[in-house]
């Protein structure tokens, strides 16, 4: 894949199920930050395996799960470490969802003058398939009302994980919000990294992305009723200015 260097930032939390078919279907030139958020399975032995196997990559550990603001914050910080501004970040589900096929359609989406690609389930072209009802439910329903109060100009999935972001933009917010980048916690941390970033961002794009939540090889750690007050101090915090 051609243009500017890609570092892939790996979102992992029990999955070692996963990560060692997730490795696989990444380049080698691409440089990888996995954060294992106090794993509790078998995620350390098999990442231990892939790097015995000679892949290369960063990981960080957190010693206990510190939860998803965190696990971004991590990796993040890692990534840009060092990187000049017209690098490029891609974060990744550590459970398979993110296919990396998608990554080359994205990268040429990144074109000047936009800053951050989505893989989109809201654009023609992109969905859901075989998601939990709940699940469904909660993510049309977040992301109807997050285009309604927020209005980003391009972006219609504020809920997704997977994106590109150019390294400027992230080293601006970084260095304006710290660890406030993301503090709302849980899922709606991806909404909120996006509300952050915006004054930095020249312009948003989104590319077609159907998310199969059959290829998870487990149940999800998100709880619908859990992530709704999240949600909710989010959209008061927009509200607020």
């Amino acid at each position: 894949m051609s243009g500017p260097a890609l570092r892939l930032v790996i979102l992992a939390y029990n999955e070692g199920r996963s990560l060692e078919g997730l490795f696989a279907r990444l380049e080698p030139a691409w440089k990888v930050f996995v954060v294992d958020d106090g794993s509790t399975d078998d995620t350390a032995g098999v990442l231990a395996r892939v790097m015995a196997k000679g892949r290369v990559f960063t990981l960080k550990r957190h010693p206990v799960n510190r939860g998803l603001a965190a696990a971004f914050l991590t990796g993040l910080r890692a990534a840009v470490e060092g990187a000049g501004d017209d690098e490029v970040v891609a974060v990744l589900e550590g459970d398979g969802t993110s296919d990396p096929a998608l990554l080359p359609a994205m990268a040429a989406a990144l074109t000047p003058p936009c800053d951050v690609v989505i893989a989109s389930r809201h654009v023609p072209g992109g969905g859901y398939r075989r998601f939990p009802f709940q699940r469904h439910c909660l993510s049309v329903a977040a992301n109807a009302v997050l285009r309604a109060v927020c209005g980003l100009p391009g972006v219609r999935d504020y809920s997704i994980f997977y994106r590109l972001y150019r390294v400027g933009p992230l080293k601006a917010a970084l260095a304006e919000h710290g660890d406030a980048l993301t503090s709302v916690g849980g899922f709606a941390s991806n909404a909120e990294i996006l509300l952050r970033l915006a004054p930095f961002v020249r312009e948003f794009r989104e590319v077609p992305f159907v998310y199969d939540y059959g290829v998870k090889p487990g149940a999800s750690s998100l709880r619908p009723a859990g992530e709704l007050p999240r949600y909710l101090r989010l959209l008061l915090r927009v509200w607020r200015g």
